[in-house]
């Protein structure tokens, strides 16, 4: 009997793949870095929202906040890092670096670091519906964190799909696996820092 393969539905493939492809080593590495950092500083961020600051209005400012502040620290530390020691992406490209590629260098680390903002927006609009009631306030931050927990569980799907390769039960098994450490370190770090 011949092995014969399952049909991929539509909806896996615009799940799966990059509209541009893979990324290159590099490039990937940075964004799911930015990714995983701006998920966890979020979720510290709901974690540490009360009734109070939800009711009041400020909890989703805070996260907001959270999300742009680190994006704008990560991308200034990035080129800082990168500025100070420009034979990294010398032998990269093979010699000095002209003006424009620098450039696209600054564009691509603005690009790779915009995970961490939209690690923000979701879990801020549910807060949102918990300061406006359309929601109530503990349900809004719940809300919030498992959104959170949800894409840190969805690292090693994004990890595959900026890479370019297929998925399979191993891969969403080891984001199950992150999603709790992640929780565990945004736990300790919630009980340390306050």
């Amino acid at each position: 009997m011949p092995n014969r393969q399952r049909p991929v539905p539509a909806w896996y493939g615009v799940l799966t793949e990059r509209r541009g492809g893979p990324l290159l080593p590099r490039r990937a590495a940075s964004r799911l870095s930015a990714y995983v950092y701006g998920n966890i500083l979020v979720l510290a961020a709901v974690v540490l929202a009360s009734s109070s600051t939800i009711d009041e209005g400020h909890a989703p400012l805070i996260v907001l906040g959270t999300g742009v502040t680190t994006y704008i620290a990560h991308v200034f530390a990035d080129l800082l890092a990168h500025a100070n020691v420009p034979e990294a992406h010398e032998e990269e490209h093979g010699g000095e670096l002209s003006r424009e590629q620098v450039r696209g260098l600054a564009v691509d680390e603005l690009r790779d670091a915009v995970p961490i903002m939209s690690s923000a927006v979701w879990p801020a609009i549910a807060l949102t519906l918990g300061y406006h009631e359309f929601i109530p306030t503990e349900a809004a931050q719940l809300i919030a964190g498992a959104i959170v927990v949800a894409r840190i569980a969805s690292v090693p799907i994004v990890t595959e799909r900026v890479r370019g390769n297929q998925l399979d039960a191993r891969v969403v098994g080891a984001g199950l696996i992150a999603a709790v450490v992640a929780a565990v370190i945004v736990l300790l770090k919630t009980l340390i820092g306050h």
